[in-house]
C-alpha cells in the first residue's frame, strides 16, 4: 500500500508534495492541498536550499539527485537508473553526483531510505498526532488514494519498489519494514474502534489490503465512486464484531 508517506512534527503542515501516494498528508484536515506524499522540492521553508551555497550556488544537493531518481523510477524501474542519464535529465555533469554518493548503489540505498521515510514514517508519526474518532481517522486514511491527483506517481513508484524487491535483498527488506509499520498503524486504528486480538488483526489486514488495491488497481475511475467504496469499507470495518 502506498503510504506517502513521512513529516516531522508541526513542520509537516507547511509541506506540499511532488509525488503522489496513497498516504498523502495533504488529504488530511488542515493540509493545504491534497496532492500526494512525496515532499515538494520547493515548498518547505524549513528545508535547506536545494542548491548548495558552495560553488556559486550551482552544485546540486543530494535531495535533487534523489528526486530525479524518483521521477525516473516512476517512468521506468530501478534497474534502469543510470548516473549519466540522471545527470543529463538534471542538466549537470556527473561530477555533482559524486559530491553526495559514492556510487550508484549508494544512490539506490538513499532512494529506498527516503521512500520508506516519506511514504510511511513521517505520515504515521503525523497521523498519530491528529485528533478525531477511530472511524474518522480510518475514513481519512482510506480516502487518500481517491484524493490524490492523477498526475502524481506514488503508485508507480510503489510498484517499482515492490517489483525490484522480488530480486533485490535490500529493497525486499525495506518493503518488509514498510508493510510492518503500515500494518501496525492500521492495528492502532482498529484498537481505537474498540477491537482487539485476532478481530483487530483481521480487520487491520482487510483495511491495508483495501487501501493498496484501491491505489494500484483504480477500480473506480470516478472519484465519487471511489469515495463511496471507501464509505462501504469503513462501515464494514467499524461494524460489530463477527
Amino acid at each position: 500500500m502506498l503510504f506517502s508517506v513521512y513529516f516531522p512534527n508541526v513542520a509537516v503542515k507547511h509541506k506540499t508534495c511532488q509525488y503522489g501516494c496513497v498516504w498523502s498528508l495533504q488529504s488530511w484536515p488542515k493540509m493545504p492541498i491534497a496532492v500526494g506524499a512525496f515532499m515538494s522540492i520547493t515548498s518547505d521553508r524549513n528545508e535547506p536550499s536545494l542548491r548548495s551555497s558552495a560553488a556559486g550556488g550551482n552544485r546540486l544537493t543530494e535531495r535533487e539527485w534523489i528526486d530525479a531518481a524518483f521521477r525516473h523510477i516512476a517512468k521506468a524501474n530501478f534497474d534502469d537508473i543510470r548516473v549519466e542519464e540522471l545527470a543529463r535529465e538534471i542538466g549537470v555533469t556527473k561530477g555533482s553526483f559524486y559530491w553526495h554518493f559514492r556510487n550508484r548503489q549508494h544512490l539506490v540505498e538513499r532512494v529506498l531510505e527516503h521512500w520508506m521515510d516519506r511514504a510511511t514514517i513521517q505520515v504515521t508519526r503525523w497521523a498519530r498526532s491528529e485528533e478525531g474518532t477511530g472511524k474518522e481517522r480510518l475514513a481519512r486514511l482510506l480516502s487518500l488514494p481517491a484524493n490524490t491527483p492523477p498526475d502524481k506517481h506514488g503508485a508507480d513508484i510503489e510498484l517499482a519498489v515492490r517489483s525490484w524487491a522480488r530480486r533485490e535483498k535490500l529493497a525486499a527488506e525495506t518493503v518488509r519494514k514498510v508493510d510492518e509499520m503500515r500494518a501496525e498503524f492500521f492495528l492502532e486504528l482498529m484498537g481505537a474502534l474498540g477491537f482487539s486480538g485476532g478481530e483487530a488483526r483481521r480487520r487491520a489486514a482487510i483495511a491495508q489490503s483495501f487501501m493498496l488495491g484501491e491505489a494500484l488497481l483504480k477500480t473506480h475511475p470516478d472519484r465519487q465512486e471511489r469515495l463511496a467504496a471507501v464509505d462501504m469499507c469503513v462501515a464494514f470495518l467499524s461494524g460489530a464484531a463477527r
